[in-house]
């Protein structure tokens, strides 16, 4: 973009010498301009076209540069995706596992708890043997009651 205002300005700067140069055929023939000043603003018009072309090549060369960065940006982004992508992934599989732990830690939890067993659901029913809740079984102490 800037180049070609740049070289837009470098046109307009040749035409403009053009203009002042070969004024015959737009009515300014009988206005001479002495040929001093005509030659002075040719050099000046160079120098200028020159600094505007060192200024294009300048930009034009900073462009690439940055250009340069902005694939690097580019690729640095799309490596970054891909590993969020699998980072999400292992996150996934780190949450089944959890909750999967978490339900066989409850299952042995439920597995390993001691209660005391109800009186209808007693194994030992069957065979004569009374199964009473703990308060109210015949032990010598109590639970509880100091020795």
């Amino acid at each position: 973009m800037i180049e070609i205002l740049l070289l837009s300005g470098g046109v307009g700067g040749t035409a403009a010498a053009l203009w002042y140069a070969a004024p015959a055929g737009r009515g300014l023939h009988r206005y001479v301009v002495p040929r001093a000043r005509l030659r002075a603003d040719i050099v000046r018009l160079e120098r200028e076209a020159d600094e505007l072309t060192c200024a294009l090549l300048r930009l034009s060369t900073e462009n690439t540069a940055i250009g340069k960065d902005r694939d690097a940006a580019h690729d640095a982004l799309a490596e970054t995706r891909l590993r969020n992508h699998e980072l999400g992934k292992q996150l996934t599989a780190f949450d089944q596992l959890c909750s999967e732990n978490t339900q066989l830690r409850a299952a042995l939890a439920n597995a390993r708890a001691v209660r005391p067993l109800p009186v209808d659901d007693a194994p030992t029913v069957p065979q004569g043997i009374p199964v009473l809740p703990l308060p109210q079984a015949p032990f010598a102490l109590k639970p509880g009651e100091p020795e």
